[in-house]
């Protein structure tokens, strides 16, 4: 059977990771979640996530830590990160499903994964992540500095 193959990896490195899905399957949306501990844990206003089986995840090289945390529930919330860099790259609350941060595939996968499907913890929303779609916002190519 033909399967899409995803491939993503850190900042250093160190640990790569493949996603095999059904060819038949499209490719993942990206969902954001927006609560106090994505935010936390990826340093941002909020965490940019493709779910995918966990059985179709694959870490090809290295070995992430991993973190367990605690949900607004009171679940526990796995993640995984390298040890290395601290690249966040998966979050899970069971067996069946993975969250992999999407800033983490590879480029030409990340654009195949490219709509946005849904945001969770919409309620605590940073104020200025809707100002991204401001024209007023100024917008460079590149960085400014370093």
């Amino acid at each position: 059977m033909a399967q899409n193959r995803l491939t993503g990896a850190c900042l250093c490195k160190n640990i790569a990771y493949h996603i095999m899905l059904p060819a038949s399957e499209p490719f993942p949306k990206v969902i954001i979640c927006h609560c106090t501990n994505c935010k936390r844990y990826t340093g941002s206003g909020f965490s940019a996530n493709i779910i995918v089986p966990q059985s179709s995840f694959e870490y090809i090289k290295g070995s992430p830590k991993l973190y367990l945390d605690r949900g607004d529930k009171g679940g526990q919330v796995l993640r995984e990160f390298c040890p290395d860099c601290g690249t966040p790259f998966t979050s899970r609350s069971d067996d069946e499903e993975v969250a992999v941060k999407s800033g983490t595939l590879d480029e030409e996968h990340r654009v195949n994964c490219a709509k946005l499907a849904m945001e969770i913890y919409h309620h605590r929303k940073d104020k200025w992540v809707d100002d991204m779609g401001n024209e007023d916002v100024q917008r460079i190519n590149g960085s400014m500095g370093g």
